[in-house]
C-alpha cells in the first residue's frame, strides 16, 4: 500500500499560500538543482552561497518594496505581501534563472549585490567562534598512538559554600605569625 501524505490544514488562507509558496519554490530548487535535498536560504549569505554560487541560480522579480527575508518574517506577515508574492509565483515573474556566470565569477561578487532586492537584513558582521570556555571534540585518532586526554571540565571550586566551610576559614589557627618569630641564625 502506498504511503500518502496528510494535507495540511491551515487556519488561514494567507497560510495556506505561503505553504505552497515555499513548497513551489523548492521543487524548482530541486528540479534545476538537481539536488534532492535543496532548499530556500532566506538570509543575504545562505542565499548567496547556496542558491546563487552552489547551484548557479537567481531568484528575480522579488518585489522592491518588500524585504527578502524568510516568509514568516515580520515585513512578510499578512495576506497582503504573502498573496502578492503567490501571484508573482504562479505567474512566472517570480522565478529562478541560470546565473550566467562561471562558478568562480560568481563566488568574486559582492552578496549584496546578488540578493534579489535591495531591502534586506544585510550581512551580519563575522565574530568569529563563539565557543569561549567551551571544550572542542578532538578528531577521531588511533587511541593507541594517542591516548585520550584527561577532561577538565568540571568546577575548580565548591559550587556552593556551607556556612561550615566558611567558619573554617575564619578562623586563625594559630595567632602567631611565622616571619616575625623568625630569627636570623648566625
Amino acid at each position: 500500500m502506498p504511503k500518502c501524505r496528510a494535507v495540511p490544514v491551515y487556519a488561514r488562507r494567507e497560510l495556506r499560500m505561503r505553504g505552497a509558496l515555499r513548497g513551489s519554490m523548492r521543487q524548482a530548487l530541486v528540479s534545476l538543482s538537481g539536488d534532492a535535498r535543496a532548499c530556500m536560504h532566506w538570509t543575504v549569505r545562505g542565499y548567496f552561497r547556496k542558491i546563487y554560487v552552489e547551484y548557479g541560480l537567481e531568484l528575480i522579480g522579488w518585489p522592491g518594496d518588500l524585504p527578502f527575508a524568510d516568509l514568516s518574517d515580520p515585513g512578510l506577515t499578512g495576506f497582503g505581501p504573502i498573496s502578492r508574492l503567490f501571484v508573482l509565483w504562479e505567474t512566472g515573474e517570480l522565478r529562478f534563472v541560470p546565473a550566467p556566470l562561471s562558478r568562480a565569477e560568481r563566488e568574486r561578487r559582492d552578496p549584496l549585490d546578488v540578493a534579489p532586492c535591495r531591502i534586506n537584513g544585510g550581512l551580519p558582521p563575522s565574530l568569529g567562534r563563539s565557543d569561549l570556555k567551551k571544550r572542542r571534540e578532538r578528531k577521531k585518532v588511533d587511541v593507541e598512538r594517542f591516548p585520550p586526554r584527561y577532561v577538565r571540565n568540571g568546577p575548580k571550586s565548591a559550587e556552593w559554600v556551607t556556612e561550615e566551610a566558611e567558619a573554617r576559614a575564619e578562623q586563625d589557627p594559630d595567632d602567631s605569625d611565622p616571619i616575625e618569630d623568625f630569627t636570623d641564625v648566625e
